[in-house]
């Protein structure tokens, strides 16, 4: 398989699936909005034109840096669990972390490579070229920084859940179904990020700051028999694919929990602090 052939795989599948990730958060956010809060019965669109306006005033008013300031200190940061665990609060922040880091990494890559670059040719610009060359020092570095966070993080999680067993920790089929999901999603982002390290694309000036994944994974498996730049081609398929399969699942699964959970932290916060206004 050659690059274009993977990337045509990739967005043939991954758009589908895409489409089913909104269509499950809307499912998620039509329940809420067919709800009543304290017995009253506003309609749908009442609602929805009050969390467009609350959204809208937010973006567009003075609220925004607290806003922004109270994501960092109550969702990412989560002081409230680090004052209750310390142990519990470095493994979500550590997982968290290297996933936002990621996240972002990939939609700045996107962004750059099918928009700014495809559209307007700006790939001479240097603060936008290097976003889709893995070996610029600086992609290369925060790339391998978040896959190493979230790395850890996912071993104290499943340390935790699976063999320290702490009481109040339940452990339900969702609870394996989130381990399975971002195991094989640090599985696979590992294993390609080697086979593509160990291929011809590969610039070894710069892929050093890949510090993890060049300097100790590859030289390990180097030499086996393996075409390298074809399989980097089918693991950047396999990974991007089951990415997109686990996303697919956050509307229905206790992923949302998560993010459900971290909107209410703010949102307490921000009234607890500022008010309604």
């Amino acid at each position: 398989m050659d690059e274009k052939t993977a990337e045509l795989v990739f967005w043939i599948v991954h758009l589908p699936l895409m489409v089913l990730f909104l269509a499950g958060m809307w499912f998620s956010f039509s329940q809420w909005l067919r709800g009543s809060v304290g017995g009253s019965g506003e309609s749908t669109g009442r609602k929805l034109g009050a969390v467009l306006r609350v959204a809208l005033g937010t973006v567009f008013s003075a609220r925004l840096p607290l806003l922004i300031k109270t994501f960092v200190v109550e969702a990412w940061f989560n002081r409230r669990l680090y004052r209750n665990s310390f142990w519990r609060w470095l493994n979500h922040f550590l997982l968290l972390s290297g996933l936002l880091l990621l996240f972002t990494l990939s939609g700045i890559s996107a962004l750059s490579d099918k928009v700014l670059i495809h559209f307007f040719h700006l790939e001479h610009v240097p603060w936008i070229g290097m976003w889709v060359n893995p070996d610029h020092p600086i992609t290369a570095l925060l790339n391998e920084i978040g896959a190493v966070l979230m790395s850890v993080g996912f071993i104290f999680f499943v340390i935790r859940r699976y063999f320290t067993r702490v009481p109040q920790l339940r452990t339900g089929p969702m609870d394996t179904w989130m381990v399975i999901g971002l195991g094989l999603i640090l599985l696979s982002g590992w294993v390609a990020e080697v086979a593509r390290l160990n291929s011809s694309d590969v610039n070894p000036a710069t892929a050093h700051f890949a510090f993890v994944g060049y300097l100790i994974l590859a030289p390990l498996v180097r030499g086996l028999p393996i075409a390298w730049d074809s399989f980097a081609h089918w693991m950047y398929v396999i990974h991007g694919l089951l990415t997109s399969v686990v996303i697919v699942t956050i509307p229905f699964s206790k992923f949302m929990h998560a993010i459900a959970g971290a909107i209410v932290l703010i949102v307490r916060e921000m009234e607890e602090r500022y008010g309604h206004a």
